[in-house]
C-alpha cells in the first residue's frame, strides 16, 4: 500500500526569530507576492512576509535619508540670499552647494 505522506514535500521551517509576535490580515496581492518569494527562496510564506517587511523598512529608511540630504542641499543653495541672485555663483560656491550634507565615509 502506498503512503501519500511519502509523496509530500517535507515541511519547510522558517528561521527562528526573536521579537514581537502578531497576527496580520494581508491583502491578497501581498500574500501572492509573499508566496512567490517563498517559493523562490525555498522558505515559508511567513518568512517571506518578514523579508518583504524588512525590505520595505530599509527602502523607507533610504527615502528618508535622501529627503534629508535634499533638504540640506536646498538650504545650502537658498543660503545665497536674494542679494546674490543678480550674479552667478562662483565655481567654489556651486561645488560647496553640491556637496552640502555629504557625509565623509
Amino acid at each position: 500500500m502506498m503512503r501519500y505522506d511519502a509523496l509530500m514535500e517535507p515541511r519547510r521551517r522558517a528561521p527562528r526569530r526573536t521579537g514581537h509576535r502578531t497576527t496580520l490580515t494581508l491583502p491578497a496581492p501581498l500574500l501572492e507576492d509573499a508566496g512567490r518569494l517563498a517559493r523562490e527562496l525555498g522558505t515559508t510564506v511567513n518568512d517571506a512576509i518578514v523579508r518583504l517587511a524588512e525590505e520595505g523598512a530599509s527602502a523607507r529608511g533610504r527615502r528618508e535619508q535622501v529627503a534629508a540630504l535634499a533638504s540640506e542641499r536646498r538650504a545650502a543653495v537658498e543660503q545665497a540670499g536674494l542679494s546674490d541672485t543678480m550674479s552667478l555663483p562662483s565655481p567654489e560656491e556651486i561645488h560647496e552647494a553640491m556637496l552640502a550634507g555629504r557625509r565623509e565615509p
